[in-house]
């Protein structure tokens, strides 16, 4: 029997995936080559993320195909269970467990933008300052050289202002 489980939401950055299976609790794990030969015999690769919910055909995992993390389980869900000390939480069907995390994921997904958004925000100001620091120099050299003396100071709003002097 097979089934096919449809999110709302596609698993693309691998990093907030990640974060989302740590909120629900599924203890993910990156897989290495050596594991991967071990674990399902051409079935896993390096570089799946590996969970703590498992069923008839051993751990269920995630694997990139194209762009998307999809998720890899057994659709009979025979034998389900989680694998782990460290949760206390019950085994709940895939599809409830996909619909848990695909919010986890939209949170951890807006998380991810607002980081983004702030450190574009950062490098925008410092490429700012740069500028400013820049024609701020070239002003000074340019009156310098042709004989003003320069005189910096700030003004309330945070501007500088140059006064330039020149006696004769």
């Amino acid at each position: 029997m097979s089934a096919v489980i449809k999110t709302t939401t596609p698993f693309i950055i691998k990093s907030v995936l990640f974060k989302a299976l740590e909120a629900v609790g599924s203890e993910p794990k990156i897989l290495t080559s050596d594991l991967a030969s071990a674990l399902r015999k051409g079935r896993t690769l390096a570089g799946d993320i590996l969970t703590n919910r498992s069923d008839y055909n051993g751990c269920q995992f995630f694997h990139k195909q194209g762009e998307r993390w999809v998720f890899l389980h057994d659709s009979d869900e025979y034998s389900a269970r989680i694998e782990s000390q460290l949760s206390d939480r019950k085994y709940i069907p895939v599809s409830q467990f996909l619909t848990v995390l695909s919010h986890a994921y939209d949170t951890a997904y807006q998380e991810h933008v607002e980081a983004v958004a702030e450190q574009e925000r950062i490098r925008l100001e410092s490429e700012r300052k740069a500028r400013v620091e820049s024609t701020r120099q070239n002003a000074i050299a340019k009156a310098k050289a042709h004989g003003y003396s320069v005189k910096q100071s700030e003004t309330a709003t945070g501007q500088i202002q140059l006064v330039l002097t020149r006696t004769v």
